[in-house]
């Protein structure tokens, strides 16, 4: 089954050659490339051209206006096609044996949705132990966010009948995605080993994640959306509403201490 990889890119010229090699030594080697450049402004596409000039790989670069990663990540959907699709993003990277583990299980479960967990530490090891795989439900999502965008693999199929990245939204919109899913059937993760790694804490360090009240503001836009469409009831709305906005009151603390500490 071919896998479409999405990776969307803005000003990532540092970055996206990291993110492309953790694609290039991938043990699964039925995929495609799909590069959105979402309107940089630096030598992005240059970077890309020189390092795939000669590669034996299959990929495609696109340029849009910016428009943001949703957009971006539709648009690369849009002009899939494998069977299934994941998502990279420009600055973070893949275990060796991602794609392999998730689509042998993918296959094996008949699933159409399958996320991994990641880790901020260099991949140390080769995958030898247990693989676990947890399965999450709409209501375990609404308190937590579980899944990162750089451990998704899901069908194009499913993707589309989702209708895809919500544009509107410039925070939150990976976790739309996934509660909508969700509502469809519930959704598994591999657990262990991490097979993503990120290079950039998931909030309030840098690019989007830094702007903690935009991000905050998100969350509380993406529950009014659920509940305006059925999807909350209304109880439960202002439940998970408190609930969101402690967490980010925690998380400014947090962030405050941290960077004093840094001084």
């Amino acid at each position: 089954m071919m896998v479409s990889i999405i990776i969307p890119c803005y000003n990532a010229e540092k970055t996206i050659v990291r993110a492309l090699k953790s694609i290039l030594i991938q043990s699964y080697r039925d995929y495609e490339i799909i590069l959105v450049d979402d309107g940089s402004t630096d030598n992005t596409k240059k970077a890309i051209e020189y390092f795939l000039q000669d590669k034996d790989v299959k990929y495609r670069y696109i340029y849009q206006e910016n428009a943001g990663p949703s957009k971006a990540r539709n648009v690369g959907v849009k002009n899939a096609s494998g069977e299934y699709v994941a998502f990279l993003d420009s600055d973070d990277e893949w275990h060796q044996d991602k794609l392999k583990i998730q689509m042998q299980i993918i296959e094996d479960k008949k699933l159409n949705f399958l996320g991994s967990t990641y880790q901020y530490n260099q991949f140390t090891y080769k995958v030898k132990r247990d693989i676990k795989v947890e399965v999450y439900s709409f209501n375990s999502l609404l308190i937590k966010t579980r899944f990162s965008t750089p451990g998704i693999v899901m069908s194009k199929e499913f993707f589309i009948s989702l209708g895809g990245f919500d544009n509107e939204l410039k925070y939150a919109e990976d976790n739309d995605l996934w509660l909508r899913a969700s509502l469809v059937n519930d959704l598994y993760m591999i657990t262990e080993p991490k097979l993503v790694r990120l290079h950039k804490s998931a909030f309030g360090t840098s690019g989007l994640s830094s702007h903690m009240f935009a991000m905050y503001r998100g969350e509380i836009q993406l529950l009014t959306k659920l509940w305006h469409q059925n999807s909350l009831s209304s109880v439960k709305y202002v439940i998970v509403s408190l609930f969101v906005s402690i967490k980010f009151f925690k998380r400014v603390v947090q962030t405050k201490f941290k960077l004093k500490g840094v001084q």
